[in-house]
């Protein structure tokens, strides 16, 4: 063990429920560590010699310290600077300045505006209100999901540029990263920096995706309360299924047992580190015969405290958030296949020789490449990846990811 004293790169301490969270931003390293282990931490960045730390703690605190395995893990987390390293510098966040612009009160004044604006149009004109024809927006189905595909990544965009912006308000180092989710693109913002933060900070950050599908919810309504035809045009009609698509958006952040944008709010706000991984282990113990719960060991299991007390509980919604996908289904996902069947039915009962007939064909292949052709082609790659022991397809990280 080094006689010398050790360097150390600047530091961020935030307290949580179950210690005090310590981090690099420029790196994005946290670790959890206990009061003692920040006290420790602070007397040898401020100088003290580490036999000198040691003896201290065993005075302070009535016990030994393995101090060769603490420094240790201060390398590892990258907190100890190398010899003749210099001290990182604070990470360069570009547009704080935009994002700071986007959560103003004149922002929010907008932000206001356009939600009272879009529920008394909705109010006043029931068609515009979300419902499944809606996303029929022309005769072809083929066109309808081509179209509204291609719509996917700038709505997916938005929503994640919203969590970036919030967080580089703050001027933390937020990035976008795309990635794969078994055979879906996936767009992810990693929020890690947020720990670097008290949790009252965090909040916007993580609730900023869902503010922007409901922005432009909202502006989609008003552009189709906008049009100038005693009807809806081609314009008002594409608006309104493309904010159709965006309310299932806003349900799916619902679903926190998926460990969606809510989830972390709610574990941020119980003061919670890991509670899905708990959960599933406590949900393994009582119920081991539930086919989606994955082996774990509950009872030795390294959890932390907070975790252990809010399982049961977070159990019990993970049940309601079964209940409300349920719901869901019911209301919005339930009419929308009933009314893709009957306009499918409808065109196969033509003529052969008639275009709705062959689109509808067009629109079942279509269906089936989604369903059956990707999952197959998903499996075999996945399946091939494990006997050859490449790298697994990347999952999401909030992080938040769509």
């Amino acid at each position: 063990m080094s006689t010398t004293r050790l360097q150390f790169h600047p530091l961020t301490y935030v307290e949580e429920r179950d210690g005090i969270a310590v981090g690099r931003a420029d790196i994005e390293s946290y670790a959890l560590l206990p009061a003692d282990g920040v006290a420790l931490l602070k007397q040898l960045a401020g100088g003290m010699p580490v036999p000198e730390a040691t003896n201290w703690y065993q005075s302070t605190f009535g016990e030994p310290v393995d101090m060769d395995d603490f420094v240790a893990a201060l390398h590892d987390l990258g907190f100890v600077r190398d010899d003749g390293e210099p001290p990182a510098e604070p990470p360069k966040v570009r547009g704080r300045a935009l994002g700071r612009a986007a959560f103003s009160p004149a922002a929010w004044v907008v932000y206001g505006a356009v939600a009272v604006a879009a529920v008394l149009a909705m109010a006043l004109r029931p068609e515009l209100r979300p419902r499944a024809s809606n996303v029929f927006f022309v005769p072809s189905l083929i066109m309808v999901q081509l179209v509204l595909a291609l719509f996917q990544p700038p709505v997916t965009l938005f929503h994640e540029w919203y969590h970036l912006l919030a967080a580089r308000r703050l001027g933390l180092p937020s990035r976008l990263t795309i990635g794969r989710r078994y055979y879906y693109v996936v767009v992810e913002t990693h929020l890690n920096a947020l720990l670097g933060v008290p949790r009252r900070q965090r909040y916007l950050p993580m609730l900023a995706g869902m503010l922007a599908d409901l922005l432009l919810f909202g502006v989609l309504v008003l552009v189709a309360a906008a049009d100038p035809y005693a009807g809806l045009s081609l314009v008002g009609r594409l608006a309104l299924a493309v904010a159709y698509i965006i309310m299932f958006r806003v349900a799916w952040q619902f679903y926190i047992f998926l460990r969606t944008d809510l989830y972390y709010v709610l574990t941020t706000a119980l003061g919670c580190t890991n509670l899905h991984e708990v959960t599933r282990a406590y949900l393994r113990d009582r119920f081991g015969w539930l086919p989606w719960v994955r082996e774990s060991d509950w009872a030795s299991g390294d959890w932390s405290p907070r975790d252990r007390k809010v399982a049961p509980w977070f159990a019990l919604i993970t049940l309601g958030g079964v209940g409300f996908l349920a719901v869901t289904i019911v209301l919005w996902t339930a009419p929308l296949v009933v009314a893709f069947g009957s306009r499918i039915a409808a065109a196969m009962s033509t003529s052969v020789t008639g275009a709705g007939f062959w689109d509808s064909i067009g629109s079942l292949l279509l269906v089936g490449f989604e369903l059956v052709v990707m999952p197959v082609i998903a499996g075999r790659v996945g399946r091939r990846r494990a006997q050859t022991g490449s790298d697994q397809v990347p999952s999401a990280v909030p992080t938040t990811t769509s």
